[in-house]
């Protein structure tokens, strides 16, 4: 006998999903086309951006609604959405704390928090690290940082101890100025694509993912 009712339930869901999806593709394509249009690039780099862009905004939608994650998806804006301390959480850091957290634990394929400070305004960038050497590790985006966490060509910057207060924040985009809370900043898709792949259930460890 067929059950109805489970097969309303299943395309009740499946619709929600794509639903979902097609918001979530619709608002990064929106967001990237206008950051295109804000650089003045050569055609040819151009055109191979313009090339690109579907598959990344694709493999983006699909692995942020596939995450297991405590944050809130917010698929009409394409952002995570969790409550933000009123203190940087990085405040309750100490040095001794994001070293030991490095020395112990940076590795190839972590994905880490850094902290950025520019004219008392401070907010987080998601990075991932892709090579360990003499005592300094690279960022994929942010390059070299020593394993105390600071970054070795620019002071306002540095790597902080990676913990759900301080990945939230980076997630969400949280921005603090002076000791206040400011207006969130929105993630690039690569930072998008970085959280999907945030091992939350040990934030020590990157996320093992299949092939």
């Amino acid at each position: 006998m067929v059950d109805f009712f489970a097969q309303q339930q299943d395309f009740a869901q499946d619709s929600k999903r794509l639903l979902a999806y097609a918001q979530l593709c619709n608002v990064f394509y929106e967001r990237e086309l206008k950051l295109l249009a804000e650089f003045d690039l050569e055609p040819p780099r151009l055109s191979k951006r313009l090339a690109a862009l579907p598959f990344y905004i694709k493999r983006a939608a699909e692995s942020l609604l596939s995450l297991e994650n405590p944050l809130q998806l917010d698929t009409q804006n394409g952002t995570w959405s969790g409550k933000q301390k009123r203190r940087n959480p990085a405040e309750k850091l100490t040095d001794e704390q994001i070293a030991t957290w490095l020395d112990r634990y940076a590795q190839i394929g972590l994905i880490v928090p850094v902290l950025i400070n520019d004219n008392g305004i401070t907010w987080y960038r998601l990075d991932c690290i892709d090579a360990i050497s003499e005592g300094k590790l690279r960022l994929n985006e942010h390059g070299w940082f020593g394993l105390d966490g600071a970054c070795i060509d620019n002071p306002n910057k540095r790597i902080v101890k990676a913990n759900k207060e301080t990945m939230t924040a980076a997630c969400c985009g949280h921005s603090w100025i002076g000791g206040d809370i400011t207006f969130p900043r929105t993630l690039t898709l690569r930072e998008l694509l970085l959280s999907s792949t945030i091992n939350w259930a040990n934030l020590h460890k990157p996320l093992k993912i299949p092939h």
